[in-house]
C-alpha cells in the first residue's frame, strides 16, 4: 500500500531541502574526508538516508543540523571501505566538532571555490557538481585526459591551501589533508 499524501507531502519538502542544501552537504563531506570521490559517494548514501528518514524530520526545524549528523555518520561508517584511516582517526574527524567550527569550514571552502582562478573553478564544477569524469571532461573541453587529470590535481591543491590558509587566519580547529 501506498505512502498517505501527508507523508508524500513529506517527503518531497525534505527531500527539496536536501536539494537546497546539496552545495552544503557536499562540502562537509569534502572537508570532513579530504577525498573528492570518498565525498560524493557520502552525499549519494546521505540522500538515500534523507529519504528513508524524512518522516522522522521536523520540518520548520534545523535541516542542516540533522542532515550533519548523517553525514558525520556516514563518514564514519565509509571507514570500513577507507583501509588506509582507522577508526580512531574517523572518528576524531567527525566527533567533537563544534557547529560553529563545521560552519567556518564549509564556508572556507565554498568561499576558496569562488576564488579559484575560472579554468580551475569550472574544472572542479564539471567534476564534482557536473559528476562528469576526466574522459567526459577531456572531451567538453577539448583537452587531454592526462591534461585534465593534472589541472584537476592542480586545482585540488589549491582549493586545499586556500582552506587551510583561511582556517589558520580564524583559527578555527579544522581536518588536515
Amino acid at each position: 500500500m501506498g505512502q498517505s499524501p501527508e507523508a508524500n507531502r513529506q517527503l518531497r519538502e525534505v527531500q527539496a531541502l536536501f536539494i537546497k542544501h546539496q552545495p552544503a552537504v557536499r562540502a562537509m563531506a569534502i572537508a570532513l574526508t579530504g577525498d573528492f570521490s570518498m565525498a560524493e559517494d557520502i552525499v549519494q548514501e546521505t540522500f538515500i538516508t534523507v529519504t528513508e528518514k524524512a518522516g522522522s524530520f521536523t520540518l520548520g526545524t534545523n535541516f542542516s543540523a540533522w542532515v550533519g549528523t548523517i553525514v558525520r555518520y556516514k563518514v564514519r561508517q565509509m571507514h570500513r571501505l577507507w583501509p588506509r584511516l582507522s577508526s580512531e582517526v574517523i572518528e576524531s574527524l567527525t566527533a567533537g566538532v563544534s557547529p560553529e567550527a563545521e560552519d567556518n569550514r564549509l564556508s572556507a571552502l565554498l568561499t576558496c571555490l569562488e576564488e579559484l582562478p575560472p579554468r580551475a573553478r569550472e574544472l572542479i564544477r564539471l567534476r564534482y557538481y557536473g559528476e562528469h569524469g576526466p574522459q567526459e571532461i577531456a572531451g567538453l573541453l577539448r583537452r587531454s585526459v592526462a591534461g585534465v587529470n593534472a589541472a584537476l590535481v592542480k586545482a585540488r591543491d589549491l582549493l586545499r591551501g586556500c582552506v587551510r590558509r583561511k582556517l589558520a587566519a580564524e583559527e578555527v580547529p579544522h581536518v588536515s589533508w
